[in-house]
């Protein structure tokens, strides 16, 4: 059995019509990436971000202990989700540490501070820094929440002042008033609107137990995002 082809001839004209209209479709879809692609990055620049977050401490350096609980992997999962918030919200971020790394590599003599060289390195790059860490002290009672800022920054008194009114809706503090501060290296080294969070206090209870749950660090994340973002969109200056 034989069988039957069909073979559809379309007049030049028609053809012409389909691959234009296929063109239009094609810059359509282009043109509508690209316009989101424009938007995330007028919205970049319109506020001044990038944004540098700071995980303290890592690797070979945990910093505050309670038990097995290690401050810097708490500070690292806090940070790896308002990188992820910020992202999500159309802002530029990096990060001074994204694993379980010490930046000042071998553990030899000068380690700290080459540590702190390496960070202070990537937050000059940016426009804003933000450093989290958590705190511990002989006297358990002491819990909350806390911001520094260098002395005599008024950019980084309005920064912490940001922070600290988002944390309030989720975190105690434990002093409701940015904290001036002189002799905190990275503060008074950066070039840039630099604070230092401290998230809470691992020697107490209460802290430490919430610190540990990931819905509470979510919050703390998603708080201290909003704090940066106010920040930058109320266009304030370095």
């Amino acid at each position: 059995m034989s069988r039957m082809t069909m073979t559809i001839f379309l007049p030049k004209k028609y053809l012409i019509l389909i691959g234009v209209l296929l063109l239009h479709l094609v810059v359509a879809v282009l043109a509508k990436d690209y316009w989101i692609a424009y938007r995330q990055e007028q919205k970049v620049l319109a506020t001044g971000a990038n944004v540098i977050l700071d995980p303290g401490h890592g690797g070979v350096d945990p910093g505050a202990l309670s038990g097995d609980v290690k401050e810097k992997d708490i500070v690292l999962d806090v940070v790896l989700r308002m990188n992820e918030y910020l992202t999500e919200h159309g802002y530029s971020v990096v990060l001074t540490r994204d694993q379980d790394v010490d930046l000042g590599g071998e553990l030899t003599r000068g380690r700290h501070k080459r540590d702190l060289n390496a960070r202070l390195e990537v937050i000059n790059r940016g426009q804003v820094a933000v450093s989290i860490h958590c705190n511990t002290i002989g006297d358990s009672t002491q819990k909350g929440a806390v911001v520094f800022y260098q002395k005599g920054s008024e950019a980084g008194k309005r920064l912490a002042a940001s922070l600290l009114a988002e944390l309030n809706r989720v975190q105690l503090l434990n002093d409701n008033r940015p904290l001036p501060i002189e002799n905190l290296f990275l503060l008074r080294t950066s070039r840039i609107p630099t604070v230092i969070v401290e998230l809470g206090f691992l020697s107490n209870q209460e802290d430490k137990t919430k610190l540990q749950e990931a819905g509470f660090r979510q919050q703390l994340a998603e708080a201290l995002s909003r704090g940066i973002i106010n920040y930058l969109e109320g266009g304030q200056e370095s």
